[in-house]
């Protein structure tokens, strides 16, 4: 923990930190708008990641979608990474977004890069407001995505380090007697998706409808735990509900009629292979409920059973 998060945790001092510093706490944030703003930078970040061979560094990589501008400038010793809303936008707060961390072999700290700056720029009211994001759920995954394209750049194992987080989620959620709030928030913006898409475009094809229906099943199979996912599964599912499927059916039905009937069944295999994923992460997760009921189990007779016989002895 360092200087800043330590005055972070003293709540009296809050108020009189500098607006830079102040944690971000706004209520009028936390919905679908920003939800997408961070999306879309992360799927930015981790296309860039997955870019190892080609140059980047000394480089300045840009992108536009739905009215949001993101821009990432990679250098041997920093990254800065700018999210922004732009006149196009359909978000009712308009907000900037600033992050520069210190390439890892540069300056660390708790095993990542040092964190420079994370400020968050935003409009209410009239008035524009500073706050920091660093501890805020809502960005938390940029940092995590950022960490992934320094190691990239480096030329490190990138499964390496997603295994061994996947790891450390899974054992904080087997220690863990809470579900986070903000993953009950994502698991409800899900299963709005989800339904959106299912009633929206099944009632045109019986056999679409089968397909979307099952796919529906075991969407609501991951959703049961989806906290016990790493960053990268719930970000794959994530970009399947919101954006791959609906983008898929809304595509497939602005085709003429002759030119659906041609692509139907390359929709259906598709939709099974969208399935077949899901259903491999659903198998997943019924494994890891498994491993964590035996994990509490000898952790049960651990305590107890011994617990009994000292209590006999005595």
């Amino acid at each position: 923990m360092n200087w800043q998060e330590r005055l972070w945790e003293q709540k009296w001092l809050l108020p009189i930190l500098p607006n830079y510093m102040k944690p971000l706490d706004e209520p009028a944030l936390l919905n679908q708008h920003t939800r997408e703003f961070v999306y879309e930078a992360e799927e930015f970040i981790s296309d860039l990641a997955a870019l190892s061979e080609l140059p980047r560094m000394n480089k300045t990589f840009k992108r536009s979608v739905h009215g949001l501008s993101y821009k990432i400038k990679i250098k041997p010793k920093k990254i800065h990474l700018e999210l922004a809303d732009t006149n196009k936008s359909s978000s009712a707060i308009k907000k900037k977004v600033f992050i520069t961390i210190f390439r890892k072999h540069v300056r660390m700290e708790n095993g990542f890069g040092k964190v420079i700056d994370s400020s968050i720029y935003y409009q209410l009211s009239g008035n524009t407001y500073v706050r920091n994001i660093r501890r805020h759920s809502y960005f938390l995954p940029l940092f995590h995505h950022l960490h992934r394209l320094d190691l990239s750049l480096s030329g490190e194992s990138l499964q390496s380090f997603d295994e061994l987080n996947k790891k450390h989620e899974n054992q904080n959620e087997i220690e863990s007697v809470q579900t986070p709030g903000t993953d009950n928030e994502q698991v409800d913006s899900l299963k709005q998706s989800i339904y959106h898409t299912q009633r929206a475009f099944s009632k045109y094809d019986p056999a679409l409808q089968s397909e979307l229906d099952k796919l529906a099943g075991e969407f609501n199979r991951c959703l049961e735990e989806f906290h016990l996912l790493d960053i990268e599964e719930k970000h794959h599912i994530k970009r399947m509900a919101q954006h791959d499927l609906p983008n898929l059916i809304q595509t497939y039905y602005s085709l003429t009629e002759t030119q659906r009937q041609e692509k139907q069944r390359e929709l259906i295999n598709a939709l099974q292979n969208m399935n077949s994923f899901l259903k491999e992460q659903a198998n997943d997760l019924q494994s890891t409920r498994v491993d964590r009921m035996n994990h509490l189990l000898r952790l049960t007779s651990i305590r107890y059973e011994n617990n009994q016989y000292s209590d006999h002895q005595e």
